[in-house]
């Protein structure tokens, strides 16, 4: 029996985003939210660990009340539980925050547990920092960029990807893992499990709850500030080259060979 905590993001759909080239900016209005991409392999591996060893799943996700339909489908996944950690003065924490918002809540809420998951990062600000944080903060050993997992006895086994190929690392618990994409491959919930998942217990805790003052957390409390989000400007040369098409090809290959395109 293995009791898993598995952590995930609510971030808005990059899909839905539009430009304004007017003044190079994101335009968020209107955009769709979700559960991050990379986040619903971390969600499917806590799951896939528990139906083959037994236990249980708990979700838990620092995000506004809107979070609560990713929370509903990450209970339709086959989460057990939820865990919302919501309040106004959580809004604009940064990923180290946000590792400190999740540390408290399992620290008071949830004291017992064996793994802990996350994705290597989140498909909006791809920090990389939360896992290794949240580690950090409970004071438990931690296997990153994992592409495997197996869970025997009180311990895992797990390869990691490596720049040179895959690592294998045994580790006992409690531990927390950051899994990478090539993982697995998420499910999609069927509707009986969509329906079901309204059944399932999903509570809501705020900063008093958890007992976090609100000046050390939100936009006060973090070290990084996000200034502005801009898109990176591109511009085409739109040169014609013109003549037999022998000679456009010749005059081509000179230009790309001038500009360092090919060598």
């Amino acid at each position: 029996m293995v009791e898993i905590l598995v952590c995930f993001k609510h971030v808005i759909d990059e899909t839905e985003l539009k430009i304004d080239r007017g003044n190079n900016k994101i335009n968020f209005e209107g955009a769709k939210t979700k559960i991050s991409d990379d986040d619903k392999n971390a969600i499917e591996e806590a799951i896939r660990i528990k139906e083959k060893n037994g236990g249980s799943v708990t979700a838990l996700c620092v995000g506004s009340a809107d979070a609560k339909k990713s929370m509903k489908e990450a209970l339709a996944m086959g989460c057990d539980r939820g865990r919302l950690l919501v309040d106004p003065a959580f809004q604009d924490s940064d990923a180290i925050t946000t590792a400190s918002i999740i540390s408290q809540a399992i620290k008071k809420k949830i004291p017992k547990f064996d793994l802990v998951i996350t994705a290597t990062g989140s498909t909006d600000a791809l920090t990389g920092i939360v896992g290794p944080s949240l580690g950090e903060s409970l004071g438990i050993p931690q296997i990153t960029f994992a592409s495997k997992i197996a869970v025997s006895a009180n311990k895992v086994t797990v390869d990691r990807s490596v720049e040179e190929g895959l690592e294998t690392v045994e580790c006992e618990f409690p531990v927390l893992i950051t899994v990478s994409r090539e993982i697995n491959q998420p499910r999609f919930p069927t509707l009986i499990q969509i329906m079901s998942a309204g059944k399932k217990e999903l509570l809501e805790w705020n900063a008093q709850a958890l007992e976090i003052d609100p000046l050390t957390v939100g936009k006060q409390g973090s070290k990084i500030e996000t200034n502005a989000l801009n898109v990176p400007k591109s511009a085409r040369k739109r040169i014609i080259f013109e003549g037999k098409p022998e000679d456009a090809a010749k005059q081509l290959a000179e230009a790309m060979f001038k500009e360092g395109l090919v060598k």
